[in-house]
């Protein structure tokens, strides 16, 4: 597999936001807004994955002190601290034409050096029930049901220690 992975630039917003709209459901998927001030205020914490020149992959995130991860409005990076002791992942995407190649993998375990090179201490993310066993398999461990109800949808909580 040849999958080219570095940061988010600003100019990688087009193809992330149409990449967004592939992966999730319309009322899931991070607005254009959202993703240009990821990429913008925190590009260190969005990484993309190219194959053949073509972003079929991206992770984004925002970091933060606090443990409760059910904020909508931390998803536009309100309350964002770039020297929060956690990353917040808010989307991990791959581009359905290019599932099932262990592309998820290979972003997560990139994503996990980032981190520990900015010297967080566990990452965080969301998931959907069926995402469980991919996210424990990489090592992050179930916190329980989620309080949130982003895009109307049961979400559970997931920590990996750093």
């Amino acid at each position: 597999m040849k999958l080219d992975i570095r940061h988010g630039r600003i100019d990688d917003l087009e193809d992330c936001f149409v990449l967004e709209g592939k992966t999730f459901p319309e009322d899931e998927a991070a607005s254009k807004g959202n993703i240009e001030v990821r990429l913008s205020k925190f590009s260190k914490g969005f990484i993309v994955g190219e194959w053949e020149g073509k972003i079929v992959a991206h992770i984004n995130s925002g970091s933060i002190n606090k443990e409760d991860i059910t904020d909508e409005e931390f998803k536009g990076l309100i309350g964002h601290e770039d020297d929060g002791k956690n990353l917040v992942i808010f989307s991990v995407a791959v581009d359905p034409e290019y599932q099932r190649r262990g592309i998820a993998s290979v972003m997560m375990e990139e994503f996990v050096k980032v981190a520990r090179e900015m010297k967080k201490e566990k990452i965080l993310l969301l998931c959907k029930e069926n995402l469980l066993g991919m996210y424990e398999g990489m090592g992050y461990k179930k916190i329980g049901l989620s309080a949130s109800t982003h895009g109307g949808a049961v979400w559970y909580e997931m920590s990996y220690a750093l």
